[in-house]
């Protein structure tokens, strides 16, 4: 898979996996992040298995921390307030890292998309922004939302 096009459907998907669940209720929810969560794993494999830059059975971690989220909201506030403990949230936290680590992982061009230093390819370094700052929004907000409960 080409950058660019991992890129398009990367964004919209993982956007879509962790605003459109949150809308819903219940059991709809849980289908709703299960199937954007199933989307968002085969375009992240697809990519890490294209570039090399990282084994493919680590794009789980790409959607590890969301679905965990909305599979607890969904189940009901008793098990939202479990995942609500200290160790439960530091675990989450690392998760988020993985997450934002194998989606930079991803990012890394193969040597057809890009020849010369890393540094310079302003794709990989506007991205890793971009993702840094969106993973970091993510777990500020699921952190917020145990901080409620």
């Amino acid at each position: 898979m080409k950058r660019l096009s991992y890129i398009y459907s990367a964004s919209l998907l993982m956007v879509a996996l962790n605003t459109l669940p949150g809308m819903l209720e219940g059991t709809f929810r849980i289908v709703a992040a299960s199937v954007l969560a199933l989307g968002l794993w085969a375009v992240t494999w697809m990519r890490v298995y294209t570039n090399k830059k990282l084994r493919p059975e680590f794009a789980i971690l790409s959607i590890l921390p969301a679905l965990s989220f909305h599979l607890f909201s969904g189940a009901g506030p008793e098990y939202l307030s479990l995942f609500a403990s200290p160790g439960w949230q530091n675990f989450n936290f690392f998760l988020w890292l993985a997450s934002a680590w194998v989606t930079i992982r991803a990012l890394l061009p193969t040597p057809e998309e890009y020849k010369g230093r890393m540094a310079k390819d302003s794709v990989f370094v506007f991205m890793t922004i971009i993702s840094i700052v969106y993973t970091a929004s993510c777990w500020m907000t699921t952190h917020s939302i145990f901080l409620t409960l």
